[in-house]
């Protein structure tokens, strides 16, 4: 990329989206902020001003690792796009009309997310988009986008403060650009980067009434098999269901800890991945007996996750400075390693569920006594990402403290 991408302030994305998009079949809506809410509202807004004048539009969310977009639109989690290439869920069944977009979610969570960009049906659904002149827009990332089987007619980034072109990702765009996906241009706060709050989306005002797609009334939409092996989007009509009376959410309550709960443990580690914090545990409690729990938690703004390894649960701080005492003469591991945490709160699934299942689906699950548990937590609200995962995979779990007798 040697000149400056266009820029497309949110201000004016009603009039320059419209004529850049008019003539593309998939196009993607790549993030390349922290700020992912910032980059789900202009997706959204994308999609939106895509569809107005009547054109069939289907935006679909690949940010596996952190899906963020059906928040956006205003649905819980549900069957995706995952669902559909992985477990043969209908892509009709996984779709929900929202403001006359067809918005397909992530859906549960896959460890071969590289897989899931790499597959040819990618190619098929873009000559089948292509034949009935709609627009499929993927939100991903640049590397996703590098790893996609379909070159991509163009794409749009999302960068509120706009896109350094000798930046990391910059250069991973030019190399997708050289592949043959134009850079249509970049979506942001406005014309140049000056000082100031973040402004409002004030380009499509929310609606007071959405259709939400109960699956039964996403009868407009029917993806099928054309004779060229591709997909087809066809819109017919059809009586629309009223939507459904939103159930009014509450503040979760914190579960009860009782003064027997075994709140203390030992922090031993952090790895960047699950399969690393679980090999550890596991080794811990083949040599010591004790059980280490593996729990995510996200360091920062960017979403990076770190997989602590958390030794043993305790009543007290003072039997779990005595556990690592034990551990430090043993040699298990070296001394001065280990801070004293208190984590009182675990996950536990409710499903019956292997262990061996838990952890083919990227949840770090243990054997803790004689049930399953996930993670041991300092507050409720640290629980959030691994249970929005749960949620993906299908995995029912509820938050509670340990109790019972040191180990």
């Amino acid at each position: 990329m040697t000149d400056l991408p266009r820029q497309l302030p949110l201000s004016r994305l009603g009039h320059l989206i419209p004529p850049l998009v008019e003539s593309q079949a998939l196009v993607a809506l790549v993030p390349t902020t922290a700020d992912l809410v910032w980059a789900a509202k202009a997706a959204w807004d994308i999609a939106r001003i895509a569809a107005r004048g009547g054109r069939r539009v289907a935006l679909v969310d690949l940010g596996i690792e952190e899906p963020s977009l059906h928040q956006t639109v205003g649905l819980t989690p549900s069957d995706g796009i995952v669902d559909a290439f992985e477990y043969g869920v209908s892509l009709a069944k996984a779709a929900h009309e929202v403001d006359g977009v067809f918005f397909i979610a992530a859906g549960s969570y896959t460890a071969s997310a590289g897989d899931l960009y790499a597959h040819a049906r990618w190619r098929k659904l873009q000559a089948g988009f292509r034949s009935e002149g709609a627009l499929l827009l993927l939100f991903l990332s640049a590397t996703g986008l590098s790893k996609l089987s379909a070159v991509a007619d163009g794409a749009i980034v999302l960068a509120p403060e706009g896109l350094d072109p000798a930046s990391a990702v910059g250069v991973e765009l030019a190399a997708v650009a050289e592949r043959g996906t134009p850079l249509l241009g970049v979506a942001r706060d406005r014309w140049m980067p000056t000082p100031g709050p973040t402004p409002t989306f004030t380009e499509l005002p929310e609606p007071g009434r959405r259709r939400r797609g109960a699956r039964a009334a996403v009868a407009t939409l029917v993806l099928v098999g054309v004779a060229v092996g591709g997909w087809a989007l066809f819109a017919s009509a059809g009586n629309s269901v009223p939507p459904p009376v939103p159930t009014p959410t509450s503040t979760p309550v914190a579960p009860i800890v009782r003064a027997d709960t075994l709140a203390w443990t030992i922090q031993l580690a952090a790895y960047g991945t699950a399969a690393k914090a679980l090999a550890h545990a596991d080794q811990l409690a083949d040599e010591t007996g004790i059980a280490a729990l593996v729990t995510p938690v996200r360091q920062n703004r960017a979403g990076t996750i770190w997989y602590r390894v958390l030794a043993g649960s305790y009543a007290t701080r003072d039997q779990a400075a005595a556990a690592r005492d034990a551990l430090w003469r043993r040699g298990t591991m070296a001394r001065g390693i280990g801070d004293l945490l208190r984590a009182p709160y675990s996950l536990a699934p409710e499903t019956d569920t292997s262990l061996a299942a838990l952890r083919h689906r990227g949840l770090p699950a243990i054997r803790w006594r004689n049930r399953v548990l996930i993670g041991a937590f300092e507050t409720p609200e640290q629980a959030a990402f691994t249970e929005a995962k749960l949620t993906r995979a299908r995995v029912r779990a509820t938050l509670l403290p340990r109790v019972g007798t040191a180990q």
